[in-house]
C-alpha cells in the first residue's frame, strides 16, 4: 500500500553532496520527512524522498552548505506533467486508434475466388443486392442470408461462403459442373483432323472410309445414314428393295496426324539476377500524405527491381494504410551455350509447345531440323511429331442429306 501512495504523490531519488551528511539526514526526519533507500557512495549520499517534502529538504541542504541533486523523478503528478506537454501528440493517437476502430467495423475489399465461368463481377454485383460491398456496415447483414441468397440468384453456383477477416469479405464459391450436351439424334463421325486412316471400329452406322486413306477435317468417317446391303441369296430386287434410315453414328477411327513446333534459343544470353543486396522503406499512409517510418538513403544500385506492398483502407476521411518498398540489386551475367546445347533447349521449347497440342495421343516418332543460318546468333528449331489418335467427332445430320 506504502508503494501505492508513493507512486500517486510522486518519488523523488536524490544524490546530497557536501559535509556533516548526516545531520541533514537527521534533521530530515526530525521534520517528519519520509527517507528510505540511503546509500552512502564516497563523500555523498544518495536517497529517496516524496515529493512532497523535497522543498522542505532542498531548504535543510541550502542551510547546511550542501549541494542537492535531483537524479530521477517517478509518479503520477510528473507523469501528469508529461501528458500536459504531449497533448497533442497523444490525442491525435487516440483519435487515430478511435478512427481505426470505427474503420474497422465495416467491409473495405471484397475478394472472390473459385470462379471460372462464372463472372467476378455478377458476382461482386450479387453480393452488393445483398449487403456485402465497399463500405458496407458489418452489422446490416447476416453472413448466411447473403449466402443462401446468392445461390438462389446465381444458379450455375453450388456452394458460396463468405468469410469475414478485419476489414476484408472473401466470398469463396463452387460452380455447378454441367453436363456435356450429348447429341442423342441422328449423326455422322466425321474427321476432327487432317490424317492417315489406320484403325477402324464401328459399332453404329456404316464406315466411309478404310485403312490407308487419306481424309481431311470435315470428312465423313462413319455415316449415320445406313444403305441397307443386298443379300445374295435373293433373285428378284423387287423383294429386297429398303430405303435407307437415319442411326446415330458410333465408334472409332484412328489415323496418324502430324504436329509441328517450333523453339529457338540465343548462343548467347544476358541473364539478370540478384546479386543480394537491397534496402526497404516503410511508410504509413495518413490524410494524403506518405509518412516515412522505416530505412533511410537511396539505393545506388546500376541496375534494381522494385517490389512494393500497399495496404490501404479507404473510407471517406480518406486512405489510411501501410506501403513497404524493397529495392533489390541486380547484376547482368552473361550465359553462352554451344550450338548442341543450343538445339538442345530449343527442341525442348518446341516439345512443351507440342504438349498442349498432342495430349493423351498415342506418339510414334518426332523429328527435329533446325531452319537457322549459321550466321545467325539464334538457333531456331522446329520439330515434327507424328501420332496416332482418334479423330472421330459426332455431327448431327441434317435431314436433307436423305431427301427427307
Amino acid at each position: 500500500m506504502n508503494k501505492l501512495f508513493d507512486q500517486v504523490g510522486g518519488i523523488i531519488s536524490v544524490r546530497v553532496k557536501g559535509r556533516n551528511l548526516e545531520k541533514i539526514i537527521n534533521m530530515a526526519l526530525a521534520r517528519g520527512i519520509y527517507i528510505w533507500d540511503v546509500k552512502k557512495i564516497g563523500d555523498s549520499i544518495d536517497f529517496k524522498v516524496r515529493s512532497s517534502g523535497c522543498e522542505a529538504l532542498v531548504n535543510i541542504a541550502n542551510e547546511n552548505g550542501c549541494n542537492l541533486e535531483i537524479r530521477e523523478q517517478k509518479g503520477l503528478p510528473f507523469f501528469k506533467g508529461l501528458i500536459k506537454r504531449r497533448i497533442g501528440f497523444i490525442g491525435g493517437a487516440l483519435v487515430f486508434v478511435l478512427t481505426l476502430y470505427i474503420l474497422s467495423a465495416f467491409i473495405w475489399f471484397v475478394d472472390v475466388t473459385g470462379n471460372r465461368n462464372v463472372s467476378e463481377s455478377r458476382i461482386l454485383l450479387t453480393a452488393a443486392k445483398r449487403g456485402i460491398y465497399r463500405g458496407a456496415a458489418k452489422w446490416n447483414f447476416s453472413r448466411s442470408e447473403v449466402e443462401k441468397a446468392m445461390l438462389c440468384d446465381i444458379a450455375e453456383l453450388s456452394y458460396v461462403k463468405v468469410d469475414i477477416q478485419g476489414v476484408r469479405a472473401n466470398i469463396r464459391v463452387v460452380e455447378k459442373v454441367l453436363p456435356k450436351k450429348e447429341i442423342t439424334g441422328p449423326c455422322n463421325m466425321v474427321a476432327a483432323k487432317d490424317g492417315v486412316v489406320e484403325e477402324i471400329l464401328v459399332l453404329e452406322g456404316q464406315a466411309r472410309v478404310e485403312k490407308g486413306d487419306v481424309v481431311t477435317k470435315g470428312d465423313i468417317l462413319i455415316s449415320g445414314i445406313v444403305f441397307p446391303e443386298k443379300s445374295p441369296y435373293i433373285v428378284d430386287e423387287t423383294e429386297q428393295k429398303e430405303e435407307p434410315y437415319l442411326v446415330r453414328a458410333r465408334g472409332e477411327v484412328k489415323a496418324r496426324v502430324w504436329y509441328e513446333g517450333y523453339g529457338e534459343c540465343s548462343l548467347k544470353t544476358e541473364k539478370k539476377m540478384l546479386s543480394g543486396r537491397s534496402m526497404s522503406k516503410v511508410y504509413v499512409k495518413l490524410f494524403g500524405r506518405d509518412i516515412l517510418i522505416k530505412g533511410r538513403g537511396i539505393a545506388d544500385y546500376s541496375q534494381s527491381q522494385k517490389k512494393k506492398t500497399l495496404r490501404v483502407i479507404k473510407s471517406p476521411l480518406g486512405e489510411f494504410g501501410i506501403s513497404k518498398i524493397v529495392i533489390q540489386e541486380l547484376v547482368t551475367e552473361v550465359v553462352e551455350h554451344t550450338e548442341d546445347e543450343a538445339a538442345a533447349i530449343a527442341e525442348e521449347k518446341a516439345m512443351e509447345v507440342l504438349a498442349g497440342k498432342i495430349g493423351n495421343s498415342e506418339q510414334i516418332s518426332s523429328r527435329a531440323e533446325i531452319v537457322s543460318l549459321p550466321s545467325d546468333s539464334i538457333l531456331r528449331v522446329k520439330v515434327r511429331v507424328e501420332a496416332v489418335e482418334n479423330i472421330a467427332v459426332p455431327q448431327p445430320i441434317n435431314r436433307d442429306e436423305n431427301g427427307n
